[in-house]
């Protein structure tokens, strides 16, 4: 809820005005509203508050990420710019130098069914290109709605207080979201394709069960998720931040004279043994 604040100063009130203003007076009103927001984020149910979150997401075309991830690969610092309809993203990742990331970077932009990846391999071009139409569309939701749906199936998810986040006042819900069971969910905290993308991908990471947190604030706008487990192929940790809902995030592609072709990417690729674009 914003604070409201109203205030009729007439010539005979300055004063009091005044008064009010150097002990304090002009900041009680939002005091007293941040105190009742935060009594009815720590006493929200969280299986409730969750699937609010949830439809709230659902209905958020833009937003942006920044956060980080460790597993298997190694660990990366993460950032990215997305849009639903039409389907457009910018994301980067800076992580461990490879043959493919010299520089440790991995950037990849969307737009308009070609995908646009950073390479240092093609002489005189920053990119290379690639026609995803036709490509393969596992139809899941937005990271943020998957994980907050699977959190709202977990038998132990909990409301462990408020905290801030990026500015924001939001409650804190943790729990343990064991994949077994949660592929035999049933129930309208998360949708069947949903589930089914979550398991698959909780499970190519080598895990069997996966603590989620999740924060989310008055509005039940998500602002921050994490997840974390240990399993077949080490340790995993993801955590990101969310900003920038419905903000026009003018995602556009590379220019074209930095921009290698398919074509011309895969000509590189031959004539360079051992080369993987």
């Amino acid at each position: 809820m914003k604070a409201i604040r109203k205030s009729v100063v007439a010539a005979t009130g300055i004063a009091l005005a005044l008064s009010l203003a150097a002990c304090g007076g002009g900041g009680a009103g939002r005091q007293k509203d941040d105190a009742g927001a935060d009594t009815a984020l720590k006493t929200a149910d969280p299986v409730t508050a969750l699937k609010a979150a949830v439809a709230k997401g659902a209905e958020q075309n833009t937003y942006r990420t920044k956060g980080m991830r460790k597993n298997h690969e190694g660990e990366f610092t993460t950032e990215g710019a997305y849009q639903v309809k039409p389907d457009a993203s910018d994301g980067k990742d800076v992580g461990p130098k490879t043959a493919d990331a010299p520089d440790g970077v991995s950037h990849v932009i969307y737009v308009d069914d070609k995908m646009y990846v950073n390479t240092a391999k093609i002489p005189g071009k920053k990119w290379w290109t690639l026609d995803m139409k036709g490509a393969e569309d596992p139809d899941a939701s937005e990271p943020f709605v998957l994980t907050a749906s699977a959190l709202a199936t977990a038998e132990d998810v909990r409301n462990t207080g408020v905290e801030t986040v990026g500015g924001r006042r939001a409650a804190h819900y943790e729990g343990t979201v064991v994949l077994s069971r949660l592929a035999a969910y049933k129930g309208d905290a998360m949708k069947e394709k949903d589930r089914d993308f979550y398991v698959k991908t909780r499970k190519d990471e080598g895990l069997e069960k996966v603590a989620v947190g999740v924060w989310a604030d008055k509005d039940g706008v998500i602002v921050k998720t994490e997840e974390s487990g240990k399993g077949s192929k080490g340790e995993y940790r993801r955590a990101d931040e969310y900003s920038d809902y419905g903000a026009d995030l003018k995602i556009q592609p590379p220019p074209a004279a930095d921009t290698a072709t398919e074509k011309e990417a895969l000509e590189v690729a031959k004539d360079l043994p051992g080369n993987k674009l």
